[in-house]
């Protein structure tokens, strides 16, 4: 994976990293982060053909609800078969 396949649609939705050096594989919690949160469904479409269902599962299971706005958790919770957030760090729920 390299810059040149990130889209410039996700400039915005990275605004806490620096475009420049922005990596898909060392920035990929965030970016999966960013765009469940913010993504439009062109953007989701590029997430899951980019980092696979699997991958982002075990991201966004990794992650607390608090993390996404309620909107988009419970749509992810749905795309990519999670049965819940965590609400504390350490995995208690």
């Amino acid at each position: 994976m390299n810059k040149n396949n990130i889209p410039k649609s996700l400039r915005p939705l990275t605004w806490g990293l620096k475009w420049d050096s922005l990596n898909l594989e060392e920035d990929k919690e965030d970016i999966i982060v960013n765009v469940v949160n913010e993504g439009t469904l062109d953007q989701w479409k590029w997430l899951i053909g980019t980092y696979g269902k699997d991958t982002i599962h075990a991201v966004l299971e990794r992650r607390l609800a608090s993390e996404f706005h309620p909107e988009s958790r419970n749509l992810a919770k749905v795309l990519f078969s999670l049965n819940s957030f965590h609400y504390a760090r350490g995995g208690v729920n």
